[in-house]
């Protein structure tokens, strides 16, 4: 059987549990060996909303605490200038060996828009794509798969897995306004954020 690692690269902010059912799932379903989490560094199209990257660095670290599959790597925070996903699947590749066949793991935001991603045909062409859809995403998730052709047809993959209505940007809210997050966010992720005052004031 052919040998394959899950990439999970993402802002994480912050990580929540749909992102660890997302990476859980696709291990199972796609048999891959381990799945590694990349948080991004300087992206150059998304606001972090004042978060720095190390926090979020840290925040990933504490939630895939004590399961052997995952794994983190701080490769996209030690690049400097703007951080491109075929740059990092580029050196993923080299740390692991041409022998590994790469699962990229994204949402249904990141899929609907990897048309506009820069050297996205590249990026398809050196690993696939594991897709997780949100209730109501399946017209947007298939324009970009048309959008590729028969190359998002071949490398674009959807995971079926438990549908959860839950995002970064709905944390953040209810953070900022005292409210609670607790069974959304891993315990030792809510405790990091309290400590440090993530997302308040500004943050």
């Amino acid at each position: 059987m052919e040998k394959c690692i899950g990439v999970f690269g993402g802002s994480f902010n912050p990580i929540h549990i749909g992102h660890l059912i997302l990476a859980e799932s696709a291990r199972q379903e796609f048999h891959l060996e381990k799945v590694i989490f990349i948080p991004t560094g300087d992206t150059p199209n998304k606001d972090m909303h004042y978060v720095d990257k190390i926090d979020r660095f840290h925040m990933v670290e504490l939630a895939i605490q004590g399961n052997p599959y995952f794994e983190i790597s701080s490769i996209e925070l030690e690049r400097t200038g703007p951080s491109y996903t075929v740059d990092t699947i580029h050196q993923v590749k080299k740390m692991i060996g041409d022998e590994y066949k790469i699962y990229f793991l994204a949402g249904t935001d990141a899929v609907a828009d990897l048309p506009t991603w820069k050297y996205n045909k590249e990026l398809l062409s050196i690993c696939d794509f594991i897709c997780a859809g949100r209730p109501g995403s399946t017209d947007k998730l298939n324009k970009s798969v048309s959008y590729f052709g028969e190359l998002g047809k071949e490398r674009i993959h959807f995971l079926k897995m438990l549908e959860l209505e839950i995002s970064s940007t709905d944390l953040r809210r209810r953070i900022e306004n005292n409210m609670s997050v607790t069974y959304m966010i891993p315990d030792a992720v809510i405790k990091y954020i309290k400590e440090k005052q993530i997302y308040r004031g500004g943050k």
